[in-house]
């Protein structure tokens, strides 16, 4: 305040200005404290002498200091005076400055905590311990919980393989190739011996195998190890003690096991590929030490053969029956999910990407082949490798609305598709798999999904992978075709879906010179190899319905089901496609519509003779473009030779889908 004698406290306005500025707000008159100090008027107070704190030549308000000054002596416990010089001193050198990290309320809580325990150190409690404490403040346990865990990591070796949990982003893994992957905690194994061979063990396979596989063999050493408790409690601590009697022991052990997670199979035995995995990881670790010669030496039959493995029962099938998929697949259910919930999930609906890939597809995710296709780039995490398939319309469309949404809230700073929703203020995470799974769940709940029971159903993200793969086998795609498209590396998962096999790939890569017209008249070809051919090739394969309709084929996407609502059937749809075969089959359609025309016509049935009419027209126009004699320019040109402007005349429509 201009001619105020007496200092300012912590809204820079002294004790009497303060008391006026907060009648005004009282009275519902809301007045900046900058505005107020340029308008309010001096109020007189008693002089009473110059501040007792050493410099301060501000007016006494009380106890012989100003107003700053006897608030920051009642905030250091109102020492003597002498003293608090040293005292204010010691309470700001050094100081802390938590602006734009974390709020200042959350950390005065933390540290008042902290105080009320009467320890000298985060240390002297467990983590858990301090995560429980001050529940009404969110933050403060988050606050401690990461406290705690920085001190955790002072405390551990500087080099990541020497300690005891592994953190992928330490070790140089992508975001990609970690994601819903956890540290690699290797204190559940409690012996020594065998947690530093599993060590050295899990170190070979991470330079050959992805992360997840070697996080999945934790899981199985886990296993062993509460093995090795129960069975050999007094030898476990012994390395002697892996022998074939022991290895005997653990083969029926894992066959008494039972589902103990909560859920559908909760109570039930493992089963035989779960129960083989864990041999299987056992099995190769015990050849490791043998390869290598580690110390000590494992016994000559401390081995554990293949044919002791379970028979295997089968792959279960564990797509979505179409009852279930006619309810998510409304426009009334795709309605009523958020815009990030309905593009992801159309995205693994008609591209049958696993979740983990879909949630780290970046914005530019979408490439164009020479031909005008789109095409969707992912990483495939089972092979290390990005690949790109074939997207739908549908697809394309949702990914540029979700696209423009990233670039809204951030800008062009944010990579991924689906950036983390929370605690991603620069858009550097993508979104963890927790949130999509709750959203899911919540939505399907949402829409009152039922089974053909009438009982209430749910569905998983990996559920519409195995859909697709489903359907195109429905729909004749080969099982090749199928294989290329859902990524799998192995031919037993291609068969999960159908036995159906080709006579060679080759016969298939031929169908690319077909000639296909549409109702348009216009032809319908893929180009000739070129860098984006795959893409072509696997977008006739699977985003066409491979099987026959009368006098053609079906264009439309395997993921999306026929409307069955047009009245004229096949020929009336934009997804119809002929060609010249069926020629003899178009003319008899014309003739016995154009009689029907008349008749209706005759009889004075309008609407009959509007839809025969309009009917006649388009098959009248198909039979004109498939007869032209003049097709040179729809014949693949000589390999090496042409463009892709020279393949496709103008208005056609083989970019489409």
């Amino acid at each position: 305040m201009p001619g105020c004698p007496y200092s300012g406290g912590m809204s820079r306005l002294c004790d009497p200005h303060i008391a006026q500025w907060n009648s005004l707000l009282s009275r519902g008159q809301h007045v900046a404290a900058a505005r107020f100090a340029g308008t309010a008027v001096s109020v007189p107070r008693p002089a009473a002498g110059a501040c007792a704190f050493p410099g301060c030549s501000c007016d006494v308000s009380a106890d012989g200091l100003c107003d700053g000054h006897r608030y920051r002596w009642s905030r250091v416990g109102r020492p003597p005076l002498g003293q608090l010089p040293a005292e204010l001193a010691s309470r700001t050198v050094p100081g802390f400055s938590v602006s734009g990290k974390i709020y200042p309320s959350a950390w005065t809580r933390a540290v008042i905590t902290f105080l009320q325990e009467g320890v000298s150190s985060v240390r002297d409690r467990p983590a858990e311990y301090w995560g429980g404490l001050s529940p009404n403040h969110s933050l403060v346990p988050a606050l401690f919980t990461t406290l705690a865990g920085a001190l955790a990591d002072l405390d551990e070796p500087t080099e990541e393989w020497e300690r005891l949990v592994w953190r992928p982003e330490r070790l140089g893994f992508s975001v990609e190739e970690r994601q819903r992957v956890a540290p690699l905690d290797f204190t559940v194994i409690t012996q020594p011996w065998l947690r530093e061979k599993v060590m050295r063990y899990a170190r070979l396979r991470l330079a050959r195998l992805e992360l997840r596989s070697v996080a999945r063999n934790l899981v199985s050493f886990k296993l062993f190890s509460a093995f090795l408790a129960e069975a050999r409690p007094g030898r476990q601590n012994d390395p002697a003690v892996l022998d074939r009697q022991l290895l005997e022991a653990f083969i029926g052990w894992l066959g008494r096991r039972t589902v103990g997670k909560k859920g559908r199979y909760y109570g039930l035995p493992v089963s035989p590929g779960s129960r083989s995995s864990s041999l299987s990881t056992v099995s190769l670790l015990l050849e490791t030490w043998r390869r290598y010669d580690w110390a000590p030496a494992l016994p000559a039959d401390a081995r554990i053969h293949r044919d002791e493995y379970p028979r295997p029962r089968g792959l279960n099938a564990n797509f979505i029956d179409e009852y279930l998929m006619e309810q998510i697949e409304s426009e009334e259910s795709l309605a009523l999910l958020d815009p990030e919930t309905r593009t992801l999930l159309l995205i693994c609906r008609d591209e049958g990407l696993r979740i983990s890939e879909a949630l780290t597809l970046g914005t530019d995710c979408l490439t164009k082949t020479p031909a005008g296709r789109w095409a969707l780039v992912h990483y495939k995490s089972k092979d290390k490798s990005y690949r790109a398939i074939p997207a739908s319309r549908v697809v394309t469309d949702e990914i540029r609305g979700q696209v423009a949404r990233v670039r809204q809230r951030y800008a062009d700073a944010c990579r991924w598709l689906f950036p983390k929703v929370t605690a991603n203020p620069d858009g550097k995470y993508p979104m963890p798999y927790g949130t999509v799974d709750t959203r899911l769940n919540a939505r399907m709940s949402h829409i009152d999904l039922i089974d053909a029971s009438g009982a209430p159903a749910t569905v998983s993200w990996h559920q519409f992978r195995h859909t697709l793969g489903t359907r195109m086998a429905n729909a004749g795609v080969s099982g090749r075709t199928i294989r290329e498209v859902l990524g799998h590396t192995s031919w037993q998962m291609q068969e999960h879906y159908s036995r159906i096999t080709d006579d060679t790939l080759r016969r298939e890569y031929e169908e690319k010179y077909e000639v296909r017209f549409n109702l348009k008249g216009q032809a319908v070809r893929l180009q000739p190899d070129s860098d984006l051919s795959g893409v072509e090739w696997l977008a006739e394969k699977i985003g066409r319905r491979l099987h026959a309709v009368s006098a053609g084929w079906c264009g439309r996407h395997i993921a999306r089901p026929c409307p069955k609502t047009a009245a004229d059937g096949c020929y009336v749809c934009g997804d119809f496609q002929s060609g010249p075969q069926f020629l003899p089959v178009h003319l008899d359609t014309l003739a016995r519509t154009r009689e029907l025309q008349a008749a209706a016509e005759a009889a004075g049935r309008t609407r009959a003779a509007e839809v025969n009419a309009r009917l006649a027209t388009g098959v009248e126009h198909l039979i004109a473009r498939i007869t032209a004699s003049d097709l040179d320019e729809l014949q693949p040109p000589p390999r090496g030779g042409g463009n892709a402007a020279d393949l496709h005349p103008a208005g056609s429509t083989a970019d489409a889908g």
